[in-house]
C-alpha cells in the first residue's frame, strides 16, 4: 500500500474557541493525524462471490435500513492500516482519510491547565480575547459590552458589524452556566461537583445568533479535579444549527494504550482513549459533540463520569 504522509492537527473537530486557549498546548494534542492516501488493491475472483452474499443479506434487510440513521459520528477502531475502508475521490482516483496516535507527550499539569482555562475569565473587562467560535463563519468578532462582571455569573454580548452577536458567559462554579445554554443538548452536573472539585473560573459558555437573531451553535466547557489534585478533567459540549459532515477518523488498535467504545447510562456511545495519562473521550452526532479531556483518571472514573451526567442531545 503507498501512503502520503501530510501532518493535520488530531483534534480537527474541536471548536475554534478552544483551538484559539490551546494553540501554546499542542504538544498534549496526539500526534500523527494524517490523511492517508489509499492504492486501490487488486480485484480477484473471491470477491464477485462476497459481493453476491452481501448483495443478498442487503436484499433482505433493505427495507429496515431504509430507516435506520447513524447517530454516533465517533472515530473507527480498525486492527492495522490495510483494514481502513478506501475512499475515492470525485474523478474516481484514491481518496484521503484520517488516522490519529498519541504523540507520547506527558499531561500538563493541573495548575498549568487552569491557568489555561481561565482565558476568558481573566479578560473579562478588557475584552481583548472575544474571538472563538463552533462555526469558523462566526469566529471573529468585533467588540464587547460588558453585561456583569459578578463572579457569581459574568456575561457580555459580543457582536460585529453584520449583526450576529454572542452571548458569552463564565463563572465562578461551572453549574451557573447551564441555564445560560438553550437545551438543545442537557447535562447534569450534580454528581460531579459532588464527587470532584470544579476549578473556579475555568469555565466558559456561550450561545451564537446570526443577524436575524437565529440560532447559529453553543458552546460549554468546565474543569473539574480530583480532591487531591491527582488528577482533572474538562468537559465541554457543543452544538450546532446545521448537520456537520464530518469526515471519518480511524485510529489503529495499539496506537493508544488504551481504546474502545463505551455506552453510557443514558445510551450515548461514546470513543474512550488513553495514552500515558491522558486521557480523550468523544462522543459525536451529526449536531452535537460531547467530549472529555483529562489526565491521570482510571477507565473506571470516566464511566462512572459518562453514567452519571444524565446527558440527552436533541435532534
Amino acid at each position: 500500500m503507498e501512503r502520503t504522509f501530510k501532518r493535520i492537527a488530531e483534534e480537527l473537530r474541536l471548536p475554534q474557541e478552544s483551538r484559539e486557549r490551546i494553540r501554546s498546548q499542542l504538544a498534549s494534542c496526539p500526534k500523527r493525524s494524517e490523511d492517508i492516501t489509499m492504492k486501490r488493491p487488486a480485484i480477484r475472483s473471491r470477491a464477485l462471490l462476497l459481493a453476491a452474499a452481501v448483495a443478498v443479506m442487503a436484499a433482505l434487510t433493505l427495507t429496515a435500513a431504509a430507516a435506520v440513521v447513524q447517530l454516533f459520528r465517533n472515530d473507527t477502531i480498525v486492527s492495522s492500516m490495510e483494514d481502513i475502508p478506501m475512499p475515492s475521490g470525485e474523478d474516481g482516483a484514491p481518496g484521503a482519510v484520517a488516522v490519529t496516535s498519541p504523540n507520547g507527550n506527558l499531561p500538563f499539569t493541573l495548575e498549568e491547565t487552569a491557568e489555561s482555562s481561565r482565558f476568558k475569565s481573566e479578560d473579562w473587562d478588557k475584552g481583548e480575547r472575544i474571538n472563538g467560535g463552533v462555526e469558523l463563519d462566526y469566529f471573529q468578532w468585533d467588540s464587547a459590552e460588558v453585561l456583569s462582571s459578578d463572579p457569581a455569573l459574568r456575561s457580555r454580548r459580543v457582536s460585529r458589524g453584520d449583526g450576529a452577536e454572542k452571548m458569552e458567559y463564565t463563572a465562578e462554579d461551572p453549574k451557573a452556566l447551564l441555564d445560560t445554554l438553550t437545551g438543545r443538548v442537557t447535562f447534569d452536573l450534580t454528581w460531579m461537583e459532588e464527587q470532584y472539585d470544579h476549578v473556579p473560573d475555568a469555565d466558559l459558555s456561550y450561545v451564537v445568533s446570526d443577524a436575524k437573531g437565529r440560532y447559529v451553535s453553543e458552546y460549554f466547557e468546565a474543569l473539574y479535579a480530583k480532591e487531591d489534585g491527582s488528577g482533572y478533567v474538562t468537559i465541554a459540549m457543543e452544538n450546532r444549527a446545521k448537520e456537520v459532515d464530518r469526515a471519518q477518523g480511524y485510529i489503529v488498535d495499539g496506537d493508544y494504550e488504551t481504546a474502545y467504545y463505551y455506552t453510557s447510562a443514558d445510551g450515548y456511545e461514546f470513543l474512550i482513549k488513553m495514552d500515558r495519562g491522558w486521557v480523550w473521550v468523544q462522543c459525536y452526532t451529526p449536531r452535537a459533540g460531547i467530549s472529555l479531556v483529562g489526565a491521570y483518571l482510571t477507565a473506571e472514573e470516566v464511566e462512572d463520569i459518562l453514567d452519571h451526567l444524565s446527558l440527552a442531545i436533541d435532534g
